[in-house]
């Protein structure tokens, strides 16, 4: 099941990144060839970004792909390494964690605001950082349930 949800975030990454590609795209062909702008064009690919920036992360995170202090953990004890990863872990749920709860607070505000362009409620713009944090919490509960911590000969 996790791997399908790995999968769903991938694929709703693409689906965003070509959409905000093909609007862009049609915005510039809109307001250069046929001389109107699309009046939500501009809207909708900023909310789509904050959508694509909150489902990245966690893929990131999945793929090790975030920025670390690899030469200097190496400099460590196995055991002192592990505790380092243990604690990066713990901070990274932190994260989710504390991201999740308080855009669930902003949102109860959000409902009542309209966006200008697409007319749509804000919650809704909102709602990926939501779902991008439950996410990573999902992935740093693997993480920590399948021990990827633990530096071999560290502890255990």
């Amino acid at each position: 099941m996790l791997n399908k949800i790995d999968r769903a975030a991938e694929s709703m990454l693409v689906v965003l990144l070509v959409g905000m590609v093909v609007i862009g795209g049609l915005q510039i062909f809109n307001r250069f060839v046929l001389n109107m702008s699309l009046s939500w064009s501009e809207e909708l690919q900023r909310y789509a970004h904050i959508w694509l920036v909150f489902l990245a992360i966690p893929v990131a995170y999945r793929r090790c792909a975030h920025i670390g202090m690899n030469m200097l953990v190496a400099r460590f004890t196995p055991s002192v390494q592990s505790a380092l990863r243990l604690s990066c872990e713990l901070l990274w749920l932190a994260f989710g964690l504390c991201v999740a709860y308080y855009t669930l607070i902003i949102m109860r505000v959000a409902k009542n605001q309209t966006t200008s362009g697409l007319g749509i409620t804000m919650d809704w713009v909102y709602l990926g950082l939501v779902v991008g944090s439950i996410y990573l919490v999902i992935c740093v509960v693997r993480n920590l349930a399948q021990g990827s911590w633990k530096i071999a000969g560290g502890a255990q």
